[in-house]
Parts: C-alpha cells; sequence; structure tokens
C-alpha cells in the first residue's frame, strides 16, 4: 500500500513539472497578425513546429515556427502562404519531451478598404477649380 503512494506522489509532481503551453487563448490565430506562445518547465532551448491534421500520429509537418528558443515564449506571425484551416503546435524542448498546444482555426486577416477623401474647406474649392480629382478607393490586402 505504501509503494501505490509514493508512486502516486511521484506521477503528481511530474505532471505539474510537464512541459506545457501556458496560454490559452488559441482562439483568435490570424494569418498575418502577431501572436504570443508562452509555455513552461522547458528544459533548453525548444522547437517550435506547425502541425496540420487528425489525430496523432496522423499529422502533418507543415512548417517549423522558430527552433532554439532559450526564452519562455515566442511572438509568431503566420505568413501569408499559410491557408486557413485547422492547425496545432507541437513543442520540444532539448531533453526530448514535447507538448501539442490546442487544434486552432487559422483564419485569413480581415480585408481593409482605405478610401481617398475630398477636401471641404473653401482652399479645396479653388484648387479644384484648377485641379480635377476623384476620390478613389484602395484595398489592402494583408
Amino acid at each position: 500500500m505504501k509503494l501505490d503512494s509514493i508512486f502516486l506522489a511521484a506521477a503528481a509532481a511530474v505532471t505539474a513539472n510537464a512541459l506545457s503551453f501556458t496560454n490559452a487563448n488559441f482562439y483568435n490565430i490570424t494569418i498575418g497578425n502577431p501572436f504570443n506562445i508562452t509555455w513552461s518547465n522547458a528544459s533548453g532551448p525548444v522547437t517550435l513546429t506547425l502541425l496540420k491534421g487528425g489525430t496523432e500520429p496522423f499529422f502533418t509537418n507543415i512548417t517549423t515556427i522558430a527552433s532554439g528558443v532559450s526564452a519562455a515564449s515566442y511572438v509568431w506571425t503566420p505568413a501569408a502562404d499559410l491557408t486557413s484551416d485547422t492547425y496545432l503546435i507541437h513543442f520540444q524542448d532539448l531533453s526530448g519531451a514535447s507538448a501539442y498546444g490546442f487544434y486552432f482555426a487559422l483564419v485569413d486577416a480581415p480585408y481593409s478598404i482605405a478610401t481617398t477623401t475630398t477636401k471641404t474647406t473653401a482652399a479645396a474649392t479653388a484648387e479644384a477649380t484648377t485641379t480635377t480629382s476623384s476620390p478613389v478607393s484602395t484595398y489592402t490586402y494583408p
């Protein structure tokens, strides 16, 4: 009976010190916008890998986000060549310990529309007599 207690205490200690992601805000990741990935209990530098797929071991390795990261966080900006889809991030430290982040939907950045404005002052009216211009809409793509 005492041996069972020792094993349970050891398992609890391992779980408490397990490598893990510390941010759970994986619901708002947008292509082109920075996202802060944080973790704890790493042993040495870490590698972050972007994966796609169903369940382990059927993940597809998409790209290495970063490697050799010594801090407990990394700001990642999803590249424009990624597609809107469901992904997850795999984290591995120098000791070989690994953890998986939450599944998240990577979405396209919303398109912004910038519109030029016309001048409405008396000076603009005088200027308009010599120069004809019309409002032009431009689209900015992420």
